[in-house]
């Protein structure tokens, strides 16, 4: 896996589109560009304002950007580094089927309690 890390490092051109896609697009600001005082940049991933929706890996040429699911996780490998996050699991089916992050941003987007998010798609 830390090769794995690397190599998503290495491949990252530095195109910003990610750090565009979850701004203007998801309206989250969980990925940066920065420039340090020598002349070198990255992308840099704020995992705590992540919501782990996916919009940047499917938006990277690059393929820089990496997400599984396996089992109750989504595991996301980004050049600044990896993190877990727990999915929620279906009341009715128990497919895990999103991000528990993914849900509570969307409850508070739509004004609805996180109760609404019980079921996922194919059982609602």
């Amino acid at each position: 896996m830390i090769e794995m890390l690397n190599n998503t490092k290495d491949r990252c051109t530095l195109c910003k589109k990610c750090v565009g896609v979850c701004r203007k697009t998801v309206g989250r600001e969980a990925i940066s560009y920065v420039e340090s005082g020598n002349g070198n940049a990255s992308i840099v991933f704020d995992f705590d304002k992540c919501i782990v929706c996916g919009s940047c890996a499917y938006i990277c040429g690059d393929n820089a950007i990496i997400i599984e699911d396996a089992g109750d996780t989504r595991i996301m490998i980004t050049p600044s580094g990896r993190k877990e996050f727990k999915l929620k699991k279906c009341a009715k089916c128990g497919y895990y089927w999103a991000p528990e992050q993914q849900i509570k941003f969307m409850a508070e987007k739509a004004n609805l309690p996180l109760s609404s998010f019980d079921l996922c798609p194919d059982c609602r």
